[in-house]
């Protein structure tokens, strides 16, 4: 059934979800005023047109069933006070009731304004629904705009918030390397490693352009100082040492270096175990490893070091037993040795014993003449407290004057002095 939207006056079916004009809800929604029969929405709660209010709200479709008749009394136009409507309430008698029930199935009557044809009603229906549908349509599409709006809104959101984590992330990450390159460098920079610097530069290829620089100058420079290191130590001569202490009197081999000279020199001094030797060894090394052995050594060469008179005594005893040789004198051999010795090795031999050695080895049968010339310079010793030996070592020459011609011997020899007499005589 057509009727009109209790809310806007527009034509609407009672069967419409909402109005197509105003988009109030109708189908359930509409009360017919049992006293003026007025169409109203439930929401309202009493009748618009005549303020009575239902009991019972019962809807449009149900009302002619289950209401009974209802007489209205039209108001005058008079001026007068308008008096209240009475409803006459009649219910039907039994003479009624058959005509009633041949009725049931028929339409109820209604004002002509709300009747229309059955082909305007399902067009009217058709408008409708399709309004509900376009209206329906519309509100999907609002809320998927809606939903892709917020979707997208979301989607930016947490575009941007991964975007500045990312970002804070990064500037951390970037913090922590540029932090740890720092502490790298300045391990770096400060080490004589080349291994520490190799793996500087390795470890650190985005490094700043001057740390990378500076660690490619240090590590040159330590491989060029480990080929001179390797060349000089290679040589293992003083020169070699004092030459790379001149080029680099920074290194930190210095202490070494200086050691392995103070080794080179205190050898050398022991060698020639002089005065001067030790003397110089002290001058070069004051604070030497062997400092204090060298102030033994002196100690022990200054007190017992021969004189001058010392020295040409001793030359003078053992000028005299070669003398005698050569002379083949027994008084000047028996006046130079004592009563006994130790001769070429042997203990306790005499004047005698030289004397058949000199028979026996020198003069042999081709031999015309001997001659024997002390060299120089001669080292003289005092041992012994009282000082009354004096070991004496001294070059000297053996001429020999053959048959067959003339020969030389060379020979070093070394005797013992003790009261002016020879104890111990040896040469070689």
């Amino acid at each position: 059934m057509i009727i009109k939207c209790p809310e806007c006056g527009h034509q609407v079916s009672d069967k419409a979800p909402v109005c197509p004009s105003c988009g109030v809800e109708i189908a359930g929604h509409l009360i017919k005023c049992s006293n003026c029969g007025e169409l109203y929405l439930k929401e309202e709660g009493m009748c618009p047109n005549c303020h009575h209010t239902e009991t019972g709200h019962h809807d449009m479709g149900s009302a002619s069933k289950e209401e009974p008749m209802q007489t209205p009394v039209e108001p005058t136009d008079s001026t007068e006070e308008q008096i209240p409507m009475e409803v006459v309430m009649t219910e039907p008698t039994d003479n009624e009731e058959a005509p009633q029930k041949e009725n049931e199935d028929e339409e109820e009557t209604v004002d002509a304004d709300f009747i229309m044809d059955d082909n305007a009603d399902e067009e009217v229906i058709a408008a409708a629904e399709r309004v509900v549908k376009n209206h329906d349509d519309d509100e999907k599409q609002k809320q998927q705009k809606r939903s892709h709006s917020s979707l997208a809104i979301s989607l930016l959101i947490a575009i941007i918030t991964a975007g500045i984590l990312l970002f804070l992330y990064n500037q951390g990450v970037n913090k922590n390397r540029t932090n740890e390159e720092q502490d790298a460098y300045a391990q770096a920079i400060g080490s004589n490693e080349p291994t520490v610097l190799q793996d500087y530069l390795e470890n650190n290829p985005d490094a700043p352009k001057t740390h990378r620089d500076s660690i490619s100058a240090r590590l040159n420079s330590l491989q060029n100082d480990t080929q001179e290191w390797t060349s000089m130590m290679t040589s293992n001569s003083k020169e070699a040492y004092q030459e790379y202490l001149s080029k680099h009197p920074n290194t930190p081999h210095r202490k070494e270096l200086l050691a392995k000279i103070d080794e080179i020199d205190w050898a050398a001094a022991v060698t020639k175990g002089s005065e001067d030797a030790f003397l110089g060894y002290k001058a070069q090394h004051p604070n030497g490893a062997h400092s204090k052995e060298a102030d033994e050594k002196l100690k022990v060469l200054l007190v017992h070091t021969a004189t001058e008179g010392d020295k040409s005594k001793a030359v003078s005893v053992l000028r005299q037993l070669l003398q005698g040789m050569n002379s083949k004198s027994s008084d000047k051999i028996a006046g130079a040795v004592a009563s006994q010795l130790n001769f070429l090795g042997a203990g306790g031999a005499t004047a005698k014993d030289i004397q058949k050695y000199m028979k026996d080895k020198l003069y042999q049968a081709d031999v015309k003449t001997i001659n024997w010339h002390l060299g120089s310079p001669a080292e003289v010793t005092k041992e012994g407290d009282n000082d009354e030996e004096l070991k004496v070592k001294v070059p000297a020459t053996l001429d020999i004057d053959r048959q067959g011609g003339k020969s030389k011997r060379n020979y070093v020899i070394s005797a013992t002095i003790k009261g002016n007499r020879i104890t111990q005589v040896n040469w070689r």
